[in-house]
């Protein structure tokens, strides 16, 4: 397994850095930026960040509690394996909290966001056809957030993106056989034109299949004993754009 490169992170400035950690952090494990089992050295974080170790312990220590990650020995932490069946029951609260984000969302139709949405849908096929794979997780989870913005209601937004974090580690696992194949990306499409036009059962309905369809991948990953793993073999035809 490859390490982070010690370079992932930009220097801090000093103001609230333990917020800025833990924003950091945040935004690592939503990107996938660590696999399954991966060890996060506290030093190293803190070197790379440019920061004592005290604000990164704070940031980790709060992840720790909130099941993100899990305390490892001598100042580390532990990015948690994920079985099967925790994925499948990550999966289902997905599936409750983002379809009524997505319904909620097209009920409250946003011209602006809609906007927004497109140039992100258009971005993400931009990056699939230059093979920029890396960058498409990252506008991927920010056409997400965008859609479930929509809904205004913080308080589901906060949920969904508490199983994200939980989910992260492996949702890179799509990268690059599932979407290099376009996987979901109707789903994209369809629920797009649904925000557009205010139809909440089809908007509900599209990011369900698009996180139903995403899942099955994943847990076709599974081992022998039930744990997700990276593909060792990767598809080598591409639909074209």
């Amino acid at each position: 397994m490859e390490k982070p490169s010690e370079h992932l992170f930009q220097p801090l400035e000093r103001e609230m850095l333990w917020d800025q950690v833990y924003v950091r952090l945040r935004g690592a494990l939503l990107a996938g930026k660590y696999e399954p089992g991966a060890r996060m050295v506290l030093r190293e974080l803190a070197d790379s960040l440019g920061t004592s170790i005290t604000p990164v312990r704070d940031a980790v220590a709060r992840l720790i509690a909130g099941g993100v990650l899990e305390l490892g020995p001598r100042n580390t932490a532990i990015v948690p394996e994920v079985s099967s069946e925790s994925f499948r029951h990550l999966t289902i609260v997905r599936i409750e909290l983002e379809g009524r984000a997505a319904r909620e969302a097209a009920l409250r139709p946003d011209v602006a966001s809609v906007a927004r949405l497109e140039a992100q849908l258009a971005k993400m096929r931009s990056l699939i056809g230059h093979g920029d794979l890396d960058a498409y997780l990252d506008v991927h989870r920010q056409f997400h957030s965008g859609i479930y913005e929509m809904a205004r209601m913080p308080i589901l937004q906060q949920m969904i993106e508490g199983v994200w974090l939980r989910c992260g580690p492996v949702l890179s696992f799509v990268i690059p056989d599932y979407v290099r194949l376009l996987k979901g990306t109707d789903h994209h499409l369809r629920v797009l034109e649904a925000l557009a036009k205010g139809n909440a059962d089809v908007a509900e309905a599209e990011i369900v299949a698009d996180i139903q369809e995403a899942g099955e991948y994943v847990l076709s990953l599974a081992d022998d004993e039930g744990r997700i793993r990276r593909p060792t073999v990767q598809a080598q035809s591409v639909r074209p754009v």
